[in-house]
């Protein structure tokens, strides 16, 4: 079995700026899920590995006194959202700057899928002090729920414009609700939230242009079809008007909370 990370393929470098702009953003529940699981005398470092451009990172300093994001794209970093207590570094998930036992908590949005999880849990095992937390999580497809002919425009690019030729094979991880993401420590509990959201069709468009399928669409050659797909959703929704928020949606949201005794 390999011990070192994977070779790093960005593969959202190129869409950082759309990422930050239209991915979701993580509901008042889970991070009260978060505060309820960690111990309320440790909170003096909390690191969000594979943190993107920071969409949980800056919530977790409301939290912990200090926060550190690390991210293997600069092009992520670039982008990601300053706060005063939190601060950003360009690293791999399997080998971060950090002594051992030091850190209190490490999070995982969207991105355990892209690690070599047993070097990765062996990493998070040297860092944590006891009692300290590992919480992971994903959030799946969304699902729009206020309109059957949008779901269906939806489900047909992701299945069938993108697919399994445009997906990356770890995306399986998140279509399989992350039950083969398995961190080896004993005291593990699982839970799945519902993520709400209310989406403009220019945003669930943008939405679509921060996904790494999408992304390696385009790179193999295939040209643009937001514009129509933009197009099938207004249709669909019987409007002219692009920016008003009227696409109901959620997105499940898979949470792995680990503790290291």
């Amino acid at each position: 079995m390999s011990t070192s990370a994977k070779p790093f393929d960005d593969k959202f470098g190129s869409v950082s700026k759309n990422y930050k702009n239209f991915r979701p953003t993580y509901s008042d529940e889970l991070f009260s899920i978060i505060d309820d699981f960690c111990a309320k005398d440790k909170r003096d470092l909390a690191i969000d590995i594979g943190c993107g451009s920071g969409q949980a990172t800056v919530r977790l300093s409301e939290y912990f006194k200090k926060v550190i994001g690390y991210e293997p794209s600069e092009g992520q970093i670039q982008h990601a959202e300053p706060a005063k207590n939190v601060e950003y570094k360009v690293s791999t998930a399997e080998k971060i700057d950090l002594p051992n036992e030091s850190v209190d908590l490490i999070t995982v949005a969207q991105a355990a899928h892209w690690f070599n999880l047993p070097v990765f849990y062996d990493e998070t095992k040297r860092l944590l002090k006891n009692d300290g937390s590992l919480i992971i999580w994903s959030y799946g497809l969304m699902n729009i729920t206020n309109n059957d002919a949008a779901q269906k425009i939806h489900q047909n690019h992701y299945y069938k414009t993108i697919g399994n030729q445009y997906w990356a094979p770890e995306r399986k991880y998140i279509d399989d609700e992350y039950r083969d993401i398995k961190p080896t420590y004993e005291n593990t509990t699982r839970k799945t939230i519902s993520l709400p959201k209310k989406m403009s069709i220019n945003d669930f468009v943008g939405y679509y242009s921060s996904w790494s399928g999408y992304a390696n669409y385009l790179k193999k050659g295939n040209p643009d079809v937001l514009p129509s797909i933009k197009q099938t959703l207004l249709d669909a929704y019987n409007t002219t008007d692009e920016d008003s928020k009227i696409i109901d949606c959620y997105f499940p949201v898979y949470m792995i909370l680990s503790k290291k005794n």
